[in-house]
């Protein structure tokens, strides 16, 4: 775009008419004032009014382009009447580009303009990825693969409504105690296969039969209402009924004993091993007095051994944690003191050092 001279400018013109041959070229970095389109001195200038009153020479370029001039001559800059499409470039003259598009997560526009992602897939952190069917109980193809629901296997183990569980490309009972047929088969709770060892109470769980079996046998709870509690049920025979560390059990005879009724000393590398109570007084294992000098490795072996009461690491030379607590051979400064003859970890023998090492 070119601006043409003022009135004053023209006026001067008139004055050199006469003179043959004779031109004057004004700045284009300035506005011209005007009355008319003669005041704009032809070449393709007119006059334009503006907006805000009274009239400038200016010429036109063209369609409006965002190049900060007003190329259509309307008294507006960069108005080019364009909408914002990802292509690079600043269609709308706003001073930024493509803004109107998120390449991170626009599924049209993925990574790059014009990438479009599958119908089957989402757009995440700029690429492609396949979508997978999150809702399983809407009977909808969410992810457009041709499966819906439980018969897609995104959904499996997914919840595919009240109680009821997507398993192996089916439904599945999931809430066995609400005497509801929550998969639509027709059959409800423990009746239900797919029901078997999941729970029909807190402590108590369903049997392959239909029936409920009880597994809680020291809450004093009739979990699987039979009418019978812990050891009066049968079905806690040879169950603790009392805490684990304290190793009592139901017995046939209805009762909480002992290692179901037979004490055992805690005596011999076996039971010095097994994380048993046998004798129900409370320690097990190498807290035993009796376990001294025994073997607490779980092979048997006597990389460590029961000494004071505690495992001991009596192998300071494997590079293995043989006691457990998390120190390996020197590290374990106690069983291993300074002086004891150890493997370096590149290999070679070596001796322990105050500072823990194998040297």
């Amino acid at each position: 775009m070119r601006f043409s001279p003022s009135v004053l400018g023209l006026a001067l013109l008139s004055l050199a008419a006469g003179v043959a041959a004779c031109k004057v070229t004004f700045s284009d970095e300035h506005t011209y004032s005007c009355a008319r389109d003669s005041d704009c001195g032809g070449d393709g200038f007119t006059c334009i009014p503006r907006a805000n009153g009274g009239s400038v020479c200016c010429k036109p370029s063209g369609p409006e382009v965002c190049d900060k001039v007003d190329n259509d001559c309307d008294g507006v800059k960069d108005n080019s009447g364009k909408a914002e499409v990802c292509n690079g470039q600043d269609d709308d003259c706003n001073g930024q580009t493509d803004e109107l598009f998120n390449l991170m997560t626009d599924p049209d526009h993925c990574g790059a303009c014009d990438n479009a992602c599958p119908q089957t897939h989402d757009c995440r952190s700029g690429r492609c990825e396949r979508r997978l069917e999150t809702i399983c109980f809407d009977s909808f193809d969410n992810d457009n693969d041709g499966k819906a629901d439980c018969d897609d296997d995104d959904c499996e183990q997914q919840v595919c409504g009240t109680g009821c569980r997507c398993e192996s490309l089916k439904k599945a009972e999931d809430t066995c105690s609400d005497r509801l047929d929550n998969d639509g088969d027709g059959i409800i709770d423990c009746l239900d296969s797919d029901c078997v060892d999941k729970e029909y109470a807190v402590g108590a769980t369903c049997l392959p039969d239909g029936g409920v079996i009880e597994k809680t046998c020291l809450d004093g709870v009739d979990n699987d209402q039979d009418s019978q509690a812990d050891c009066l049920d049968d079905d806690c025979v040879g169950q603790f009924c009392t805490p684990p560390n304290i190793y009592f059990q139901c017995t046939p005879t209805h009762l909480c004993k002992c290692n179901g009724g037979v004490q055992v000393a805690e005596v011999g590398s076996v039971l010095c091993r097994d994380e048993v109570d046998n004798d129900c007084d409370g320690e097990k294992d190498c807290a035993e007095p009796s376990c001294d000098a025994q073997s607490c490795a779980t092979d048997g072996g006597l990389d460590c051994v029961c000494a004071a009461l505690r495992k001991k690491e009596a192998q300071c030379a494997n590079l293995v944690d043989d006691d457990g607590d998390t120190k390996v051979d020197c590290a374990d400064a106690e069983d291993c003191p300074m002086g004891t003859s150890c493997q370096k970890p590149g290999g070679g023998a070596g001796a322990c050092t105050s500072s823990k090492l194998c040297d």
